[in-house]
């Protein structure tokens, strides 16, 4: 069915505003969906037994679960409906509902883990608090290293010491260390002192804008040797993002889709991991604590466990041998 509903034009998909756009009814009609207006002109509600869809107009992401997932193009309300553009609904609707169909599974035996920033460059900083980026990133880094390789992961770090590693230079390590998976591991900083919880971001698919703007730029349009894993870096970043959220009990920033320097180049799925904001007091308070790192990296490691896990129901459901290596399970959302 995802082949079908991603390769396929439907008859009612119109080009509006530059970009091509389906309507929410035929979405919902495809996927066995009953629709509803929780805000009539606004706000529309897709409703299974197992997923709750909410779309909103003007917006740049729906709600799956209550999680919010980042699209590359707004919402908008014609001819009475809610529709939404045609790459969003290829990109992030078919791989998070359907996952079992998605082509070309991964294995997932060794996994790169990357600590932000490092030597000269500090990241983000709370000098009130004394803390910086560079030092949490490598302690949650260690611990999730440990976890992961007593699960029988086969961990490469890319630095493992306080020295600075040229952005680029990380996905090189990545790349020639063959990984499965690769995780960024940074915390936030803001203006506002109140923003918190956590943000887990993948490779912008070609064609979109990225989440951190709006409009599309000529080098949107390149493709990304990473661009080839966009369909399960949506579905491994969407339970990174629940699984942390959940361990930790904070704010569910959603899944963002961003061209960092350090998600560029990557011949493997990988994502970047806000594990939080160093500028809320409260939060910040937390992460200066060893058990609170602890809990970021037992969170990351169930998101992985959670990736692992639907990558071998996918393979169960196509039929696919199971590939050597280290694959944990845990329940999921």
């Amino acid at each position: 069915m995802a082949a079908w509903l991603a390769g396929n034009a439907l008859a009612a998909d119109q080009d509006l505003h530059g970009t091509t756009y389906r309507p929410l009814t035929d979405v919902a009609r495809e996927f066995g969906f009953t629709k509803s207006w929780l805000t009539a002109g606004k706000t529309m509600d897709l409703r299974s037994k197992s997923y709750a869809l909410d779309f909103t107009v003007n917006e740049r992401e729906m709600h799956l679960n209550y999680e919010p997932v980042a699209f590359g193009w707004p919402v908008i309300l014609y001819d009475g409906d809610l529709w939404i553009a045609k790459r969003d609904f290829d990109k992030n609707i078919v791989p998070l509902l359907l996952p079992r169909t998605l082509p070309d599974p991964p294995a997932l035996h060794r996994i790169v883990i990357d600590p932000g920033h490092g030597g000269k460059d500090p990241g983000g900083e709370n000098p009130a608090l004394k803390l910086n980026e560079k030092s949490n990133t490598l302690d949650v880094a260690l611990r999730l290293a440990q976890i992961l390789q007593k699960e029988g992961y086969v961990v490469t770090l890319t630095r493992k010491d306080d020295h600075f590693v040229e952005l680029k230079e990380r996905t090189a390590i990545a790349n020639a260390a063959h990984g499965d998976l690769y995780i960024s591991i940074h915390f936030n900083i803001a203006a506002e002192p109140s923003v918190s919880g956590v943000e887990t971001w993948t490779l912008t698919p070609p064609g979109e804008p990225s989440s951190n703007r709006g409009e599309l730029l000529p080098t949107d349009k390149v493709v990304d040797t990473g661009n080839k894993f966009d369909l399960w870096n949506a579905v491994a970043g969407y339970l990174m993002e629940w699984a942390v959220t959940k361990k930790l009990g904070v704010e569910n920033r959603g899944l963002k889709r961003a061209r960092y320097v350090v998600l560029t180049g990557l011949q493997m799925p990988g994502m970047l991991v806000e594990g939080g904001f160093l500028t809320n007091s409260a939060e910040g308070r937390k992460i200066a604590t060893a058990a609170y790192r602890q809990q970021i990296a037992q969170g990351i490691a169930d998101g992985v466990a959670l990736y692992a896990e639907s990558l071998e129901k996918t393979r169960e459901a196509q039929g696919l041998a199971k590939p050597a290596g280290k694959a944990a399970a845990k329940a999921g959302p």
